[in-house]
């Protein structure tokens, strides 16, 4: 291989690495309808979201920070508690959940004290 030639492959190999790490950093875009709450226990289909006892009904999502499917049989009950976003379908059942990165908490919590203000 020519020298130019590998230049070539080392300069395209890093953009394609820079591109990935890009998207991976993307910010997660919740449903309009999605509620902000605190996970406080769980043991399926029940969640205790803040205050409400909420039951999830047949196809309901939940997804950690990294925005990856979690099983609701894969639920821990430690490590599964804290801050998210969840939405409530037609019917009052929970449909989805979103574990919160500290970055959306805090946006979270700003939009939270904006809504409380306005009202």
């Amino acid at each position: 291989m020519n020298k130019r030639r590998v230049i070539t492959y080392v300069v395209f190999i890093i953009l394609v690495c820079m591109i990935s790490y890009g998207y991976a950093q993307a910010v997660r875009n919740f449903s309009v309808d999605s509620q902000f709450g605190r996970l406080k226990s769980h043991a399926y289909p029940e969640f205790r979201i803040d205050k409400k006892k909420l039951i999830m009904g047949m196809g309901g999502q939940i997804r950690d920070a990294n925005n990856l499917l979690i099983l609701p049989t894969m639920l821990e009950k430690n490590r599964h508690r804290g801050y998210v976003r969840y939405q409530i379908d037609n019917m009052g059942l929970l449909h989805r959940i979103w574990f919160l990165t500290p970055e959306e908490i805090k946006l979270a919590k700003a939009e939270e004290k904006l809504r409380k203000n306005a009202k």
